[in-house]
């Protein structure tokens, strides 16, 4: 055991104090936040309040739209015939201490056909990167985790459009991802080259989605955001008239450090949502340039055993259009109402086709040393992958 837990009791007593605390200045700071989300439900200046943050490249936050502030809208009744797509995927990064230097990426994709009494249809499409094109970046060193995660984005994207726009053509069609709708590659271990790239692609497939008018929408699960909490801040302690310099002097998280979520937990009933909003944030100006500005609402799905808030983000051609928006609303609440935990089911589906397991790579790498010696290619792994492997077998015994 390398892991003395004795030696960290101390600090994880010390960690228990301190989110019970931190937990208790949140809570008494939510219906303060809570009751400004009212007070300032139909703000005149509000939106212009928000441009101008967002003009100064130094705030983020969420611009309103066109319904009232808290808004908490029931879910529409759900067609008799819909369908649900989903997609999710998986990788192997690249270890130069393993036999061979690749990487994969495994997308697993369901369709549900509800009210035709059909079996969803799953599939799953492995891609493996081995040639220089693939395995190096423009500095000639191998390509970093964030890459092939952005990669990995990128082919969710293609796969769930593809299947989408061929399931429209039948009945009404949902479509849905894990996490935000935008790919967000604007990081540290992405070259320009690479991210501009990335972005043409994914947004071309956005492109098909809206040319198609799909509802498609990005669910992220116990999301951290303070989007709507910064709004409020900036309509309550903000002059017009003094918006950068309340940008500047304001850096820090407002009203003890609350995210969003407490706020809707209190204003959303089971399966309501609230208003929807714009992102007004940096990272968004490729998307709102090719006419896919960022949007999101929050959205209670909690079960009979489980309570939850999730953030549901769709591109501005959906938010525009509430039909579609009613169609996402009431997929998603239909969803995770299949099991007793408030995720979606198709969602959940997707993942556990895409992940590879510990026993599904040692397969593979097995395969790949079998093929390797048929050609006459010494398939070894490093001196330091053997000797942790028999540390660490050695340890277990």
């Amino acid at each position: 055991m390398t892991l003395e837990l004795s030696k960290v009791s101390t600090q994880v007593a010390s960690m228990g104090q301190s989110a019970a605390r931190r937990a208790d200045e949140r809570s008494r700071a939510t219906p303060h936040v809570l009751d400004l989300l009212s007070l300032y439900r139909d703000e005149a200046d509000l939106r212009e309040k928000v441009e101008r943050a967002k003009r100064t490249k130094q705030w983020s936050g969420a611009l309103p739209l066109t319904e009232p502030l808290d808004s908490a809208i029931d879910p529409p009744a759900l067609p008799e015939r819909v369908t649900l797509v989903a997609a999710d995927g998986s990788q192997i990064y690249p270890d130069r201490h393993a036999i061979a230097l690749y990487y994969v990426i495994n997308i697993g994709s369901i369709i549900l056909r509800l009210g035709t009494g059909e079996t969803p249809v799953t599939e799953t499409r492995p891609a493996i990167a081995f040639d220089d094109e693939h395995l190096y970046g423009d500095d000639d060193y191998t390509v970093s985790g964030p890459v092939i995660n952005a990669r990995r984005t990128v082919a969710e994207m293609t796969c769930l459009a593809q299947l989408a726009i061929q399931e429209s053509a039948h009945a009404p069609t949902v479509a849905l991802a894990d996490g935000n709708i935008a790919l967000r590659v604007r990081q540290e271990g992405i070259s320009e080259d690479e991210r501009a790239r990335l972005e043409k692609e994914y947004m071309t497939q956005l492109d098909r989605l809206r040319a198609a008018r799909i509802p498609a929408g990005g669910f992220i699960a116990r999301p951290g955001a303070t989007s709507i909490v910064r709004m409020l801040q900036l309509a309550e302690e903000c002059p017009l008239d003094r918006v950068a310099e309340f940008v500047k002097n304001n850096k820090g998280r407002p009203y003890d450090g609350i995210s969003d979520i407490p706020i809707f937990a209190k204003l959303l009933g089971a399966g309501q949502r609230s208003a929807v909003f714009q992102s007004a944030t940096q990272w968004s100006a490729p998307y709102e340039a090719r006419g896919h500005a960022i949007c999101f609402f929050y959205l209670n799905v909690s079960t009979s055993v489980r309570r939850s808030i999730a953030r549901v983000e769709v591109p501005e051609w959906i938010a525009n259009d509430m039909d579609r928006v009613g169609l996402l609303h009431a997929a998603i609440v239909a969803q995770c109402r299949v099991t007793s935990n408030p995720y979606p089911y198709v969602l959940t589906r997707a993942d556990e086709l895409a992940v590879i397991t510990t026993a599904e790579k040692a397969n593979f790498d097995q395969m790949i040393g079998v093929e390797l010696m048929r050609h006459g290619v010494e398939a070894l792994p490093s001196e330091k992958a053997v000797m942790k492997s028999v540390a660490r077998y050695t340890r277990k015994r």
